[in-house]
């Protein structure tokens, strides 16, 4: 036995328009962009940290604060800040302009 759907009942064409309208008025989405890990761990306490592919700094375990340091070789790295939050370190040098 096949079954048929009802028959839908006439409604106004302005509610048609609108329905048509909001269907093609959607803004596409782009599918979101895979982020890179900007660091790497390279010591036990001592993290390299890198945007676009260069090396922007080093975050340095000390305790429980995480010194975020500026440079692009670990000898002549300058201090940038000190943070509680590894994350926050690593944003600090990611985010920071030259």
């Amino acid at each position: 036995m096949v079954m048929e759907a009802p028959l839908s009942r006439p409604g106004s064409t302005k509610a048609a328009a609108r329905a048509a309208a909001k269907a093609t008025a959607v803004p596409l989405v782009a599918p979101p962009v895979p982020t890179e890990i900007p660091w790497t761990r390279i010591d036990l306490d001592l993290y390299e940290v890198a945007r676009d592919g260069y090396i922007v700094g080093y975050v340095e375990v000390v305790g429980a604060v995480f010194v975020a340091l500026g440079g692009a070789r670990y000898d002549r790295a300058v201090e940038v800040s000190q943070h509680l939050t590894f994350h926050a370190a690593v944003d600090a040098l990611v985010r920071r302009v030259f």
